[in-house]
C-alpha cells in the first residue's frame, strides 16, 4: 500500500490548474480534486490508501482517543451494551491531520451482535475543528446493543 504524498508543484484537472506553495496546506480545493479523482479514476490512479492504525479507547466510552494516522480503526471501551434503543454516547478523537475544513468519514467496521436483533450500531461525526473531531456512537435499533463495535475513520 502507498501513501498519498503532496509535494510542491502543480496539480491539474480538466477545469483548473492549482499551484501548491512550499509549506502551504492545499485546502478544500485539493480535497474536492482528490474526491473527484477517487470517484473517476484515470489511467494511473486506481487505488489509494492512507497510513492507518488500530486504537483502543481507555477508561470509559466518553474518554478522548488520541490518534496519529489519517485513517484507522477505533475499538471503543464499551458499545452502549446496557442501553436500549436510541441511546448515544460521544467521545473526542484528537489528530494533527484534522483541519477545520476536513472531511471525516466514519463507519461501523465490525459489530459482533446481530443487527436488528441486538440493536443497530451507528456512528455520527460531529464538531470538526483543527486538531480534533467528535464521534457519537448511537443505537438506532429498538433493542440493546449486545456486542462489541469497531469504528473506522478517514480524514480528508
Amino acid at each position: 500500500m502507498k501513501d498519498i504524498i503532496l509535494k510542491t508543484g502543480t496539480y491539474t484537472n480538466a477545469v483548473t490548474s492549482k499551484q501548491i506553495q512550499s509549506g502551504a496546506i492545499p485546502g478544500a480545493s485539493l480535497e474536492k480534486f482528490v474526491i473527484t479523482l477517487l470517484k473517476n479514476p484515470t489511467c494511473c490512479v486506481k487505488y489509494v490508501s492512507l497510513s492507518k492504525a488500530n486504537y483502543t479507547q481507555a477508561t470509559s466510552l466518553t474518554t478522548t482517543v488520541a490518534t496519529t494516522t489519517p485513517a484507522g480503526e477505533i475499538t471503543p471501551f464499551a458499545s452502549l451494551s446496557t442501553a436500549a434503543g436510541g441511546a448515544e454516547a460521544g467521545f473526542t478523537v484528537t489528530n494533527s491531520f484534522v483541519t477545520a475544513d476536513s472531511i471525516i468519514l466514519a463507519n461501523v467496521t465490525d459489530y459482533t451482535g446481530t443487527v436488528g436483533t441486538n440493536g443497530l450500531p451507528q456512528v455520527i461525526v460531529d464538531n470538526i475543528v483543527a486538531g480534533s473531531f467528535q464521534l457519537v456512537l448511537c443505537n438506532g435499533g429498538a433493542n440493546v446493543l449486545a456486542g462489541a463495535v469497531k469504528i473506522g475513520y478517514t480524514i480528508f
